[in-house]
């Protein structure tokens, strides 16, 4: 937290900027009057992290989520590398926009991942 004094307009309060001189004036409704006669009010701004995603919330264990599932599509394609039987998959854009998407495939069983261009 912190603070610090800053002068605003007694019209429109909108924030003013210092003066050069002794003189100060609202760029927005052109209220002007000496620097020195201004009352300055205390601006006090906190600021906290951003709460955690609830796509990213961690169970007791530290773990992601297990009860949301897996939100990936399954789909019949024998894994290369331990063969079972489904993989999941989902296609992302990585390319420019002319090209074809790539699609990603994890198996459940072993987690092997591997990825294929379209």
């Amino acid at each position: 937290m912190s603070a610090l004094n800053w002068p605003f307009c007694p019209q429109c309060g909108c924030i003013l900027e210092y003066p050069v001189a002794d003189k100060v004036t609202c760029d927005l409704c052109k209220f002007s009057c000496n620097f020195v006669d201004m009352q300055l009010n205390e601006v006090i701004t906190k600021s906290a992290p951003l709460p955690k995603p609830t796509y990213l919330a961690d169970d007791e264990d530290g773990n992601k989520d297990s009860s949301a599932g897996n939100k990936h599509a399954i789909i019949e394609e024998p894994c290369p590398k331990c063969a079972h039987p489904e993989m999941y998959f989902y296609t992302m854009q990585l390319r420019s926009v002319d090209e074809g998407s790539t699609v990603f495939y994890e198996c459940p069983k072993c987690t092997h991942k591997f990825s294929v261009n379209n």
